[in-house]
This record gives structure tokens, C-alpha cells and sequence, in this order.
């Protein structure tokens, strides 16, 4: 059978999987799975102010009958959020719980705060089709989620504008072999 992946947001100490695969998902200053536009990041009047952590990872529905491997996750490379807006991304081993004051500001994604990451955030603009950012991991026939956990954050700056600051689109690809 050809593999049912799906893409999952990951919140909560208890780990809720919510399927975002073929839904918009939003940052906020909260850990819920589908914050629609309660807890905005708001404009800090000195300094950043951060979202959450929005930690995803993929998740077979279906055992397929090949591997998938060659796991690599991407933007389109052109960061479509505006003037103050900036966007990190990271892989992680592990899962760890989002936090930082709901409705102000996150906690920032680093090594101190998140012990399972393999790397530094990088801002996620530098993967893109032509340099996609590896993410290890493989699945054989079966179920259930696999690969490391890609972590994002976006950070407002005093130069930010109030108000939704646009969508971006992220790629996860793998073959399936």
C-alpha cells in the first residue's frame, strides 16, 4: 500500500496530535493546537517578543508497504511575514512542552529551553527547495509517528506591524522507496 503520512502539531505535556496536513496552523503565545487568533504575539515595545514553539512531526496513518526515508522539510524561501518578523527553525529528538506567559510572549527556542534539539535554530528561510534541511528518520511497515520533530518560532521585533502578518507555506519531502 502506497504510505498515508500525515503531517501533526504536537501540543500539551500529554502530547496531543492534532493532523494539520491539509489545514492552516497558527503561532501564538499559547500551547493550544489550533489557537485560531486568541494570544496574538504582541508588538513589544523594546526587545522580542515570541510565539510558542510549534513543534510538528509526521505520522503514519497506514503502514506502507515501502520505507520512507530521505526525510527533509523546507520553506519557499522568501519570508512573506513582513518588516520585524523573523522565523527559526530546528529539528529535535525529542518532544519538550511549549511554554513562556500566554498572551505575551514564548520562551525562546534554544539548547537551555529544549534539551532535545540536534541543532541551533536557523532562520527558516535559509531552507528552501534548492537547500532543504535534513530531518532524521525512517519508517518501515509501520504505524505511528517517526522522524525527529521540526521546531519553529516566530519572533516580533519593535518594528513589527499589529495585526496578521501572512501566511508561509512548509514542505516536508521524503521518498518512499
Amino acid at each position: 500500500m502506497v504510505a498515508d503520512i500525515n503531517i501533526m502539531r504536537i501540543t500539551a505535556a500529554g502530547c496531543t496530535l492534532t493532523d494539520i496536513t491539509s489545514a492552516c496552523t497558527r503561532v501564538s503565545t499559547s500551547d493550544s493546537p489550533t489557537p485560531g487568533a486568541a494570544n496574538p504575539i504582541p508588538v513589544p515595545s523594546s526587545g522580542s517578543n515570541y510565539s510558542y514553539w510549534l513543534s510538528t512531526i509526521l505520522y503514519a496513518a497506514c503502514a506502507p508497504d515501502n520505507g520512507i526515508n530521505n526525510i527533509t522539510h523546507f520553506s519557499d524561501g522568501g519570508n512573506g511575514f513582513g518588516t520585524g518578523v523573523s522565523a527559526f527553525v530546528t529539528t529535535a529528538s525529542e518532544y519538550e512542552v511549549a511554554t513562556g506567559t500566554s498572551g505575551s510572549s514564548g520562551i525562546i527556542l534554544a539548547a537551555a529551553c529544549h534539551a532535545g534539539m540536534n541543532t541551533a535554530p536557523s532562520p527558516m528561510f535559509d531552507f528552501s527547495s534548492g537547500c532543504k534541511m535534513p530531518v532524521v528518520g525512517t519508517l518501515g511497515a509501520v504505524t505511528g509517528s517517526f522522524a525527529d520533530h521540526v521546531v519553529s518560532q516566530i519572533s516580533l521585533d519593535t518594528t513589527a506591524s499589529p495585526g496578521n502578518s501572512g501566511e508561509e507555506t512548509m514542505t516536508w519531502e521524503f521518498d518512499e522507496t
